[in-house]
């Protein structure tokens, strides 16, 4: 009986080694985890820094850290930092009523978010500038959208004893919708020709050829103190408005 019995456990234990092993687990093993968190640290690590330069800009208490945002292409940074829209708003800033100018208000860093080409100019420029209130030591709203120059133009048509406006209808992407407008359009550059452009625009738009004799220049009303500029948004750099007459015009 000792001897069967024995050898029925010989049996048993010779069937327990020639088991199949168990599959997997369907989680990874302490050992792997720790795995991933190491490569995951060592990625972080190795990523690049952001672009960034530092500048002096007379009015701030001090150099100014001006930093892109991340994932912003150094490229795109470049371009943005040596735009005209950035350089003329650093100079609006310490114009006769710049911000910077009484001392009150003081900028301390400026990070870039976004950078649309026009070609090979830039032609809208995202930014936040921090700009503290020394008196209150608190943050003034500094979100920016620079676009540049642009010219609105009005035209008014006379028929039969009532004036008629003339509209375009354009496609608004940010609003979702298509909207009822005048012809306008952006310049090339600061120094650009608002006449010539706003000709340029009305016949792309409408169709309607005009003289430049036939414009007549509505900033040139405005008080002097306005630089002769009109900015309908705070939040772009400036534009400005033509008038067109054409109640004399047969079209």
């Amino acid at each position: 009986m000792a001897t069967a019995a024995a050898s029925s456990r010989a049996r048993c234990l010779l069937g327990f080694r020639r088991r199949a092993p168990l599959p997997p687990l369907p989680f990874p093993s302490p050992v792997t985890r720790a795995a991933t968190r190491r490569r995951g640290v060592r990625m972080a690590s190795s990523a690049s820094a952001p672009p960034s330069t530092t500048i002096e800009v007379p009015g701030a208490a001090g150099p100014v850290v001006v930093v892109g945002a991340p994932g912003l292409p150094e490229a795109d940074f470049r371009n943005a930092v040596d735009s005209a829209l950035f350089k003329q708003w650093l100079s609006n800033l310490q114009s006769e009523k710049g911000v910077l100018t009484y001392g009150r208000l003081n900028l301390t860093r400026i990070l870039i978010q976004g950078v649309d080409m026009f070609g090979k100019r830039v032609g809208f420029l995202k930014f936040k500038a921090d700009i503290i209130d020394e008196e209150t030591k608190t943050k003034v709203p500094g979100i920016v959208f620079a676009r540049g120059p642009a010219v609105a133009v009005l035209i008014l048509l006379e028929s039969n004893g009532q004036t008629y406006a003339v509209l375009t209808e354009q496609v608004r992407v940010p609003v979702g919708k298509f909207l009822l407008e005048l012809p306008a359009g952006m310049l090339d550059d600061e120094k650009g020709d608002f006449v010539g452009t706003a000709v340029r625009e009305v016949e792309e738009e409408t169709g309607i050829k005009l003289n430049l004799e036939d414009m007549v220049d509505l900033t040139a009303l405005l008080d002097p103190a306005t630089g002769g500029r009109m900015i309908p948004s705070p939040i772009s750099v400036h534009m400005r408005s033509i008038e067109i007459s054409l109640t004399d015009k047969t079209l």
